[in-house]
């Protein structure tokens, strides 16, 4: 009896310290974001969307930005994104910056059936330069909301119901 309580909480001991260890590992020895904090300015970086255009976060600083995490493989991610489209269309002082971690552009463009808003950009993130290198993330979907002047405002882990309506 003595035996069985010791190896089960070995187990438990080993599974804590394997669950944390790992979300400190990819929240914290990856990213160059990785301790952002609600009010806390977001440095600035550059990025190219799959239209060929160079941006700079700092481009967007006049208005609430959501820095959006996804792929077309991603179940909750193809559920959510209609609502963020609609979200761009009906709020024109929201800039929606959609990192996909697809591997092949094509993937892009077979998802993408519409015409997006200006102000809805999509950036082929394959080598996960952003998605890893800057934020850290490695679960889909995942979305940074920031405020103008790139003040971190939210950070939404998950698919999220509600965009059109989420107070911004």
């Amino acid at each position: 009896m003595l035996k069985n309580l010791i190896l089960a909480s070995c187990v438990v001991i080993f599974a804590a310290i394997v669950t944390f260890g790992l979300d400190h590992y990819f929240k914290t020895n990856r990213g160059d974001f990785f301790v952002l904090e609600q009010g806390q300015a977001v440095p600035d970086f550059t990025f190219e969307t799959i239209d060929g255009d160079t941006y700079s976060l700092s481009d967007f600083s006049n208005q609430t930005i959501l820095i959006h995490f996804w792929a077309s493989w991603c179940a909750p991610c193809v559920v959510e994104f209609p609502e963020l489209v609609e979200l761009a269309k009906k709020r024109d002082n929201v800039t929606i910056l959609a990192f996909s971690s697809d591997r092949t552009k094509a993937a892009i463009d077979r998802f993408i059936e519409q015409d997006l808003p200006d102000n809805f950009k999509i950036i082929h993130d394959k080598d996960q330069t952003i998605t890893e290198g800057k934020f850290s993330v490695f679960r889909l979907p995942e979305t940074y909301i920031l405020k103008p002047n790139m003040i971190m405002n939210r950070h939404i882990a998950g698919a999220y119901k509600g965009w059109v309506d989420l107070d911004l």
